[in-house]
């Protein structure tokens, strides 16, 4: 379930610790007197509590208390973000960016996020130099990226509506076709293939399952085989790599520099 949680910042003062609980008064038959159950603290409050234990330096409680929330089910950027973040102060640098990359989905305009991720990758022993990418979608992506998202669909829904008004004009207009037609329909094409592409960008459509190491080293099989001969390299902890297929307890991979390879599926968890 989504956890919707205020900014992430922890705040400045130190975290200050309950007093011991007091044992409960006696009757005078010498039979405790019952408590009533204090109520249980919201996921907001256990999410400020885990904020005041990292901002007091207790990385390790302020993890636990992260946890607890998302192994009770709520999810949100910023829970993924600060997990992320108690891992990195725990020098836990596989699960550091596995949750840094589950943040930025959820916040992928987030400047903490993408800074913080890249100081984590950059501290990986794998050193990949993605392969160079067609110059189209990247200025896509980029641009994407520049709209907030209530514009973005906005914007899409007039488009397609356009789109919808031209294609019915051309279907009905009579007599022979013009060359505006003719460019009107290719501007409708054109507008259904951007913006295609920029609903699937946006919304994770047809998005490839990738992954994060987390095995301090993990080898890399031409098959899906344990058979030393068919090692091609290894990868190491926090490196980022696609999955592709399946099989068997077994992963297909591509790094981002283009390799392939087998690895056995518990060296990663998904992102």
């Amino acid at each position: 379930m989504a956890l919707a949680l205020a900014p992430t910042a922890p705040p400045a003062s130190a975290t200050r610790l309950a007093a011991p609980q007091e044992a409960a008064p006696a009757s005078a038959t010498g039979l405790a007197i019952p408590r009533e159950a204090a109520p249980a603290p919201s996921p907001a409050d256990r999410f400020q509590a885990g904020n005041h234990l990292y901002q007091a330096g207790d990385h390790e409680g302020a993890l636990d208390a992260y946890l607890g929330l998302y192994e009770d089910g709520f999810e949100s950027g910023e829970l993924h973000y600060n997990i992320g973040n108690a891992y990195f102060r725990l020098e836990e640098l596989g699960r550091a960016i596995l949750f840094y990359e589950r943040a930025r989905v959820a916040l992928p305009r987030d400047e903490s996020v993408r800074t913080n991720l890249e100081l984590a990758r950059s501290l990986t022993a794998d050193q990949i130099t993605p392969l160079p990418g067609f110059w189209v979608p990247r200025v896509v992506g980029w641009s994407v990226q520049l709209v907030p998202r209530g514009w973005l669909i906005a914007s899409l829904a007039l488009a397609y509506l356009g789109l919808a008004s031209i294609l019915l004009y051309r279907l009905l207009s009579a007599g022979p076709p013009h060359w505006t037609r003719h460019a009107a329909v290719a501007a409708a094409a054109l507008t259904l293939i951007v913006g295609t592409n920029l609903l699937i960008r946006e919304f994770g459509l047809g998005r490839a399952e990738r992954g994060v190491i987390l095995q301090t080293e993990a080898a890399v099989q031409s098959g899906p085989s344990e058979d030393p001969s068919l090692q091609l390299f290894t990868i190491h902890e926090g490196t980022v790599v696609r999955i592709d297929r399946r099989s068997s307890g077994w992963l297909e991979i591509v790094l981002e520099d283009g390799k392939v390879g087998w690895i056995r599926a518990g060296d990663l968890e998904t992102i």
